[in-house]
């Protein structure tokens, strides 16, 4: 794995102090040549798709969000680093950035048809809410795990993080368990002589 120099190292919450330029170099991650800022639009959209059961009003923003690629992020963006994220971004190994285009087109399915049955939802009023909340759970939830696989691919340059003690302990936990249970529902089917 890369090694930060200390102006990367202090991450976004603490660069205020940096120069323009440290903070521009700081917005791509030297691991993978991304940045995880373009995450932004989506992780936006699930809060606001979460929340709506209980706040209506966010209704508008769902509705108006659009999907944007890498490069049209960047090149809108008034982040200082945008030029340098979109440099970088040309430079990607092919491979590589197919994997993460693959990922944001995912996500960006998943993001344009649930704004779509939201809006559906939405037109059909009281007698949908159930279904509004159920969907909106369930959209959270996916462009979650979705988000999380592009932002290890951002941060560590695959969609999968690196097994730490605590990620292997929780894996054979969950192992353990289902072959527990996947046990107990043999032994409680009913037996044919």
């Amino acid at each position: 794995m890369t090694q930060l120099s200390p102006e990367f190292a202090t991450g976004h919450a603490d660069n205020a102090g940096l120069t323009t330029e440290a903070r521009a170099k700081a917005l791509v991650n030297p691991t993978s040549g991304l940045a995880n800022d373009y995450l932004n639009i989506f992780n936006e959209l699930v809060m606001l798709v979460e929340q709506l059961p209980d706040i209506p009003e966010f209704a508008d923003d769902i509705f108006a969000w659009r999907p944007r690629t890498y490069q049209e992020y960047f090149a809108a963006s008034i982040l200082p680093g945008s030029a340098s994220a979109l440099e970088a971004y040309d430079r990607l190994d092919l491979r590589f950035r197919k994997e993460f285009e693959a990922l944001v087109h995912d996500l960006d399915r998943i993001a344009t048809g649930s704004v779509a049955a939201i809006r559906r939802c939405l037109k059909k009023g009281d007698a949908e809410r159930e279904t509004l909340i159920a969907h909106c759970e369930k959209t959270g939830a996916v462009m979650r795990a979705f988000l999380l696989r592009a932002s290890n691919l951002i941060d560590h340059g695959s969609s999968v993080a690196e097994e730490n003690a605590q990620r292997r302990a929780d894996r054979l936990l969950e192992v353990r368990i289902k072959a527990v249970l996947d046990v107990e529902d043999f032994q409680a089917r009913p037996r044919f002589a």
